[in-house]
């Protein structure tokens, strides 16, 4: 016995799978590939194309040798590829923060400038800014109700050498010797 075919089935076949194929071409046309990316254990947020991982990288190592003059201490990041409909949502500055801060030799700090003039690095710059108001409090005169210095105080994140920040005190005296303080009295005169 044999079995006859229905060209009108098989036809149904064919364009069914046809259908099927071309849209399974058509979804991996809009994959994209990216990649997801841990550093030291830590996964970061987003997911990145490999251009912003390689910036990232890049930059992390311009400024590590800069800091450091080598960067045998950068970690390297785990980079895992992942294909999605979705884009890439990850930043290269993002990653670059997150290799810095995990490299030996290299702190995060505040820069201090005032008006304009830097003056260094800090650990912390609210720990800075109540040293100084805590300096200008204990030196206020008895008249006087108020008092701040004479100029504007700026402070920046930035990376820096481990060991290198200034101490509070010292920075205090700076600022004070490129501002000096003013003291108000209720009437809004000099103190």
């Amino acid at each position: 016995m044999t079995r006859r075919r229905d060209p009108a089935a098989r036809a149904l076949r064919v364009k069914i799978l046809l259908m099927a194929l071309a849209l399974g071409l058509m979804l991996s046309s809009h994959l994209r590939p990216v990649y997801r990316i841990t550093v030291e254990g830590e996964a970061l947020p987003g997911r990145y194309s490999l251009g912003q991982a390689q910036a990232g990288e890049a930059q992390a190592r311009e400024i590590a040798e800069e800091i450091l003059g080598s960067t045998d201490t950068l970690c390297c990041p785990e980079k895992r590829l992942c294909l999605t409909l979705r884009r890439a949502d990850g930043e290269a500055a993002t990653l670059t923060e997150a290799l810095l801060e995990r490299t030996e030799g290299i702190q995060t700090a505040a820069e201090v400038r005032v008006n304009g003039i830097r003056l260094g690095n800090v650990e912390d710059g609210e720990a800075l800014e109540r040293a100084l108001q805590r300096s200008i409090r204990g030196q206020m005169p008895l008249k006087a109700v108020s008092g701040g210095i004479s100029g504007r105080l700026e402070l920046r994140p930035v990376y820096t050498r481990v060991g290198s920040c200034t101490p509070y005190s010292d920075m205090v005296l700076l600022i004070t010797g490129v501002a000096p303080v003013i003291y108000l009295d209720p009437e809004g005169k000099l103190a």
